[in-house]
């Protein structure tokens, strides 16, 4: 008994040291190579904040904005005890609650572009209001909301195609769209009065007034958090390169026949099936894609699917380029935005 006590000690010491020794190799060689590797702690360490008030409008499966807002939006990270503003600007809804500056007219030939919030335009003012109200004649819908899986695309679309008259649709995806179930936005009570917020959120609410300090407010919940245990390991883990690596083969596995991945690569398939040649299909090419210089494990599953069922897709690979991508958070920064438009003008130029 002794024995296989003293060779399971050794083993585990000599596995220490392995993972170690891999993690510092692993460290060295993204520096050189210039790979700025992410995880998904990152996510928990944003915050939004809105003019305080309604923001959202909220159906069973999707939901939009509130109509005809104006509305502050600000983005923060918080780094150890400093808080660093990700992003500070104004979004504009029409008169069907969609991110963009024209109102919709229900009887005129509309393309509509589906997608999350790199569609809507996160990060910056959006950019689909440059294309103006008409592109190839066809008025212009903005049918991205942040968080939306390819499932939600299907209801927004079914919603917003029984109250206008759409005739083209471009669907605008990321990788990570796929892993997705239902979002929805809640107009919470610290959203719509920034006096009922608490540690327990967020997203926040904060008056219209230029001397109101954003910062100080923030700091009275953010940094007091406290993580139990079960977090605390997940943050740990999360933070090694070695899991950042072969997260990829991890998924592989944790992730075959994931029911709500198949969900929506189904739903893909309908959207194909049903408007045929009337549907434009465009992969973005995500922050973490071209962080880790390699394909995740959602890029290869999304490629392999197209290639299948045979339906025609075109990748917009953002240059190739991070600094296209705000720090931090990762959605497309002005000048980010800025080439996906242009690289989206060119599909539809070819294809409308």
């Amino acid at each position: 008994m002794k024995k296989i006590i003293k060779i399971t000690f050794i083993n585990v010491i000599i596995l220490i040291i392995f993972l170690v020794i891999f993690e510092f190799l692993l460290r060295h060689y993204s520096k050189i190579n210039n790979i700025n590797f992410t995880n998904d702690n990152k996510s928990s360490n944003l915050y939004r904040v809105y003019e305080e008030g309604k923001i959202f409008e909220l159906f069973e499966n999707f939901y939009t904005y509130k109509k005809k807002l104006n509305k502050r939006y600000i983005n923060y990270y918080k780094n150890n005890q400093e808080l660093i503003k990700i992003w500070d600007y104004k979004f504009t809804t029409n008169n069907f609650g969609l991110v963009q500056k024209f109102d919709l007219d229900v009887n005129k030939k509309s393309i509509i572009f589906l997608g999350d919030s790199f569609t809507e335009g996160q990060g910056a003012e959006p950019w689909i209001d440059n294309f103006g109200k008409s592109v190839h004649g066809y008025q212009v819908v903005n049918g991205g909301f942040g968080g939306a899986s390819p499932k939600q695309f299907v209801y927004l679309d079914d919603y917003l195609s029984k109250k206008l008259n759409i005739n083209k649709r471009v669907v605008l995806f990321i990788s990570n769209d796929i892993r997705r179930g239902i979002s929805r936005l809640d107009n919470t009570n610290c959203i719509i009065d920034h006096k009922k917020c608490s540690k327990k959120n967020n997203a926040y609410g904060i008056p219209r007034d230029k001397n109101f300090n954003i910062e100080n407010f923030l700091s009275k919940f953010v940094f007091d958090q406290k993580l139990s245990a079960k977090r605390k390991i997940k943050f740990i883990l999360r933070d090694l390169y070695i899991y950042q690596f072969l997260r990829t083969s991890i998924n592989n596995v944790r992730l075959k026949n994931d029911k709500t991945i198949n969900k929506n690569l189904e739903a893909i398939s309908y959207l194909n099936n049903k408007y045929k040649n009337h549907i434009i299909f465009i992969k973005i090419k995500d922050a973490n894609d071209i962080m880790f210089k390699k394909n995740s494990f959602e890029s290869k599953l999304i490629e392999n699917y197209f290639k299948i069922n045979k339906i025609k897709k075109f990748n917009c690979d953002m240059n190739n380029d991070i600094s296209l991508f705000h720090n931090h958070d990762f959605h497309p920064n002005k000048k980010g935005y800025s080439v996906l438009r242009s690289c989206v003008k060119k599909i539809l130029d070819k294809e409308l």
